[in-house]
């Protein structure tokens, strides 16, 4: 590649005036998109030669004027090798979902985040969360501390004085009941961190340090408070299937499954963007 550019975003492709190739700020990109057409009149690209500007056709099978459709963006390679010619239709068709799966490119111009910066900025963010929980759980911790040191005690008289230690399912009982308001601060600190900063910047502070946003899947914009409670519903519905005996282990697989499906989906889609149909994509310069 030449002169490699000064900040992230989308460039003329050193290698193909035709497109724009997006640079992810330390590298150029595989994803590229095609430049807008200044008008349909002065361009010929996709158009047939043989076929007249007053009657085109799209490959849609669609009567269009010459003035129809100036200043759409096409599809690479639309209407080559067909009878007709023409602006495809607002980016649809099969060629362009396959085109733009490939390229992990939607189809206004966003490019899906990679696995790697949704896990890194998952880290940062647990990290976080995980700090603010602590902070906010402490009249809590103290109980669960007490419970703790209070076995330790026993246990070192016993281990003096030759008595039967104390109950280690005792124990643990009493300890689950002091950790229960610890772990329910814990989601609602997680739950209300995610939720507001969505709403607020449609990204968490983990996302923005690897510069991503999450949209809707079916448009650019912010998400609303519902949509951003969604994305919330596994981690609220594995949390509590994990305070029933017979439910942890799916709980447990669920937790695993979530995270991990992006790496086979189209969309790059977790199953909380499922459940909330939204995307993690790049942020636009």
């Amino acid at each position: 590649m030449s002169e490699t550019p000064a900040g992230p975003g989308w460039f003329d492709d050193p290698d193909d005036p035709l497109l724009l190739r997006y640079f992810d700020g330390v590298v150029w990109s595989a994803h590229t998109t095609p430049r807008t057409s200044p008008t349909a009149e002065s361009s010929t690209i996709g158009r047939a030669n043989d076929v007249p500007r007053a009657a085109t056709r799209t490959s849609w099978g669609q009567p269009t004027s010459p003035s129809q459709g100036q200043g759409q963006r096409q599809a690479p390679g639309a209407g080559q090798g067909g009878s007709g010619g023409g602006t495809p239709p607002a980016w649809g068709g099969a060629y362009v979902q396959s085109w733009q799966s490939r390229n992990a490119v939607l189809p206004d111009g966003d490019v899906l985040a990679e696995w790697w910066r949704r896990l890194v900025g998952r880290i940062i963010d647990s990290v976080i969360t995980s700090v603010l929980a602590v902070i906010v759980a402490l009249p809590w911790l103290g109980g669960a501390l007490g419970v703790m040191r209070r076995y330790i005690d026993e246990s070192a008289a016993a281990a003096s004085s030759g008595a039967a230690t104390p109950d280690l399912g005792d124990f643990t009982l009493a300890l689950s009941d002091a950790l229960v308001p610890v772990t329910i601060t814990g989601l609602v600190v997680a739950v209300v961190y995610d939720v507001g900063f969505l709403v607020w910047r449609a990204a968490t502070p983990g996302k923005m340090l690897l510069g991503t946003v999450v949209r809707p899947v079916d448009a650019p914009g912010p998400v609303d408070v519902v949509t951003a409670l969604k994305r919330q519903a596994i981690t609220v519905l594995t949390f509590f299937m994990a305070l029933i005996p017979l439910l942890s282990p799916f709980a447990t697989v669920l937790n695993v499954l979530d995270p991990a499906w992006l790496l086979w989906d189209a969309k790059r889609q977790a199953l909380h963007d499922k459940v909330a149909k939204t995307v993690v994509v790049l942020k636009r310069a």
